[in-house]
């Protein structure tokens, strides 16, 4: 048993407007202490969703009305055997797409462009009524996972829209549990709000028009490398869930509308793809003055290169050596198989050991229907770092590929792709 004590309170600042049409109007609730089972040493309790949230959602089941929190002392590889178990399980559901965010110094801004596009994607698969997969229950084969590395470093607005959205409540997270250290503390809320920004302004849709959206919040204890967020996905939460794809979705990536169908849709007519991604294009807001900046223009022009060309050609050997930056889609059953976190937590490293898995035919692909908008880089500061981080990927993918390139021909692909996916890697080396 344990007491749970008030957490010291938070800097958090209010959410501009809206987020004060949601605050509690007597203030902060009262705290009490009462006693609370643990499982396995870890902490669960379930948390009431603010009555002025409560009042504009017409739906009475628990996963609206109360928020589920877990103080993990677990480490990612023991989340299972350790008796862990997620709503989406107690409540008995299939997951088709399991979708990762994760998230890196980002702001609230560029996290709920994302989500209003995956949010209008999943009110587009309850829309479709002639699929025995999907129609107006589709929201519950979905679940969206954001994992943050380091509760002392995670943006303060950040948090305050999670609060909004009903995802996460101030001073529950404990830090120990029973002087055992946490190691990660997890928010569960079905969500039916939605929040979209515009440059002066912020559109709220409650209840009306969406879909619910059932949200996973992962917030780690510790600042970590972000491999710890790849560990926390794959180990953790994917064995519980065994969905069928993976999305992983970067801060700032919005999908189109309809294109989470469309890659689900390509892996249900070909049981051999193993991976895939859409297109990518730069945002439409102030396009055309943007190709003054010759930054802009050259980044725009590389997106052409690599969407009209690069992928679609590579596409037809079944092999793509990078996958869409921020936009891509795996099968989890051939993930099951790869056990090495340099590959999980590296795209260029994953799709090398997918195409060469020995006695295997998986191949990955390119879905031109799928397609999804993000910003780009206008200074060169910002592009530096950017491009920095994808040499980095870049270069231990292509160590990887090199110690590991004789794989390529245990596999159970046909020798014209074989012979693609040497000259892919061997002369880049």
């Amino acid at each position: 048993m344990i007491h749970i004590d008030p957490k010291e309170p938070s800097e958090q600042e209010s959410y501009q407007q809206k987020r004060d049409e949601f605050k509690d109007p007597i203030g902060q609730t009262p705290y009490r202490h009462e006693s609370v089972e643990l499982l396995n040493g870890n902490l669960i309790i379930s948390c009431s969703i603010p009555e002025n949230i409560l009042k504009n959602i017409s739906h009475n089941s628990e996963e609206f009305t109360h928020l589920r929190y877990t103080a993990c002392t677990s480490k990612p590889e023991t989340f299972k055997e350790k008796g862990l178990i997620l709503r989406q399980i107690e409540y008995k559901r299939k997951t088709e797409l399991f979708i990762l965010i994760n998230m890196c110094d980002d702001n609230e801004i560029l996290l709920s462009h994302t989500l209003d596009g995956i949010i209008e994607n999943i009110t587009y698969l309850c829309s479709i009524s002639d699929s025995p997969t999907w129609g107006n229950d589709g929201w519950e084969k979905v679940v969206i996972c954001i994992i943050s590395n380091g509760r002392s470093d995670i943006n303060e607005h950040v948090l305050a829209y999670f609060n909004v959205l009903g995802v996460y409540q101030n001073n529950i997270a404990k830090s120990k549990v029973n002087n055992k250290a946490v190691e990660a503390h997890i928010y569960e809320y079905t969500t039916l709000i939605s929040v979209k920004h515009f440059k002066n302004s912020v559109e709220m849709k409650i209840d009306e028009g969406i879909a619910p959206a059932q949200i996973l919040f992962c917030l780690t204890e510790q600042s970590k490398h972000s491999d710890d967020s790849s560990q926390w996905f794959f180990n953790a939460f994917c064995p519980i869930l065994n969905p069928k794809l993976c999305v992983l979705i970067d801060v700032g990536v919005k999908p189109g509308y309809g294109s989470l169908y469309a890659l689900w849709n390509a892996f249900s007519i070909n049981p051999e793809i193993a991976g895939a991604c859409g297109n990518i294009e730069i945002t439409k807001d102030g396009y055309r003055s943007k190709l003054l900046n010759p930054i802009v223009g050259a980044q725009i022009f590389n997106y052409k290169l690599i969407y009209i060309l690069d992928k679609p050609f590579e596409s037809i050997f079944g092999y793509i050596s990078s996958l869409s930056e921020g936009f891509s889609t795996y099968r989890y059953s051939a993930l099951q198989s790869c056990t090495n976190n340099i590959c999980l937590s590296n795209e260029h490293a994953l799709n090398f050991d997918l195409v060469t898995r020995h006695n295997h035919h998986w191949k990955l692909h390119y879905v031109k229907s799928a397609h999804a908008e993000t910003n780009i880089p206008e200074n060169l500061p910002e592009l530096i770092h950017q491009q920095k981080r994808h040499i980095n990927k870049s270069f231990l993918a292509s160590f990887y590929a090199f110690t590991h390139f004789y794989y390529i021909w245990k596999n159970r692909h046909y020798i014209l792709q074989d012979l693609f996916a040497n000259k892919s890697y061997i002369p880049a080396l």
